[in-house]
């Protein structure tokens, strides 16, 4: 049994009391409860006391953290499945190539070019969440699942590219100085990328 426009908008009317501030989380804790009522209507019960009990079967803030941890999980996935796609793998060798270009250009200590790279990566994308912020993009979770995921990953790649442990492997220091900044490149191209994906898909629903 469908559940027509009045029913639906009185289940949104609910929904809104409960504190969930994602707005694609809403639609889907929308089109969960909506599901369930509707599933339990088939059953013969009237639709107050379908949607009663539909409601109580869900938390809503355990359902949004479970789809806050999928969402991130997924956005951390597709990091390095974009490693396969090709403009993001050339855009992403492009900008390590002109970041070492102006690294060796400055003249720069590379141990302290590295530390210069990850600092700037930190503020960057801090910045570009702050823009969020600015435009209401935040409230998306999928926006804010690109930043975080690449701000994540980052997080675990800093024991494993340690410029003196990458030393003591038998790495040159050039060769650190590329591995590490190919990471931080494909890690702000594949965070940018995704980004721009989800607000395209914001501005066509």
């Amino acid at each position: 049994m469908k559940l027509n426009h009045k029913q639906l908008e009185t289940i949104r009317l609910e929904l809104l009391k409960v504190k969930i501030y994602y707005t694609n989380i809403q639609d889907e804790l929308l089109d969960h409860i909506a599901s369930e009522t509707e599933q339990l209507m088939k059953k013969g019960l009237d639709f107050d006391t379908a949607f009663r009990q539909a409601a109580q079967q869900v938390n809503p803030e355990k359902f949004q953290t479970t789809v806050l941890m999928a969402t991130h999980l997924s956005k951390m996935k597709s990091i390095f499945k974009s490693f396969m796609e090709p403009m993001v793998l050339i855009k992403s060798l492009l900008l390590a190539a002109l970041i070492m270009l102006a690294v060796k250009g400055i003249g720069l200590e590379i141990p302290f070019a590295i530390k210069w790279m990850k600092i700037s990566f930190m503020i960057l994308i801090s910045l570009l969440i702050a823009l969020t912020f600015k435009k209401k993009l935040i409230q998306n979770s999928n926006i804010v699942a690109s930043w975080n995921s690449s701000w994540l990953v980052f997080c675990l790649m800093l024991p494993v590219t340690n410029y003196d442990l990458l030393l003591n492997l038998g790495c040159t220091p050039s060769t650190i100085l590329g591995i590490i900044t190919f990471c931080i490149s494909f890690l702000f191209i594949s965070g940018f990328t995704m980004t721009i994906r989800e607000i395209q898909k914001m501005k066509t629903v």
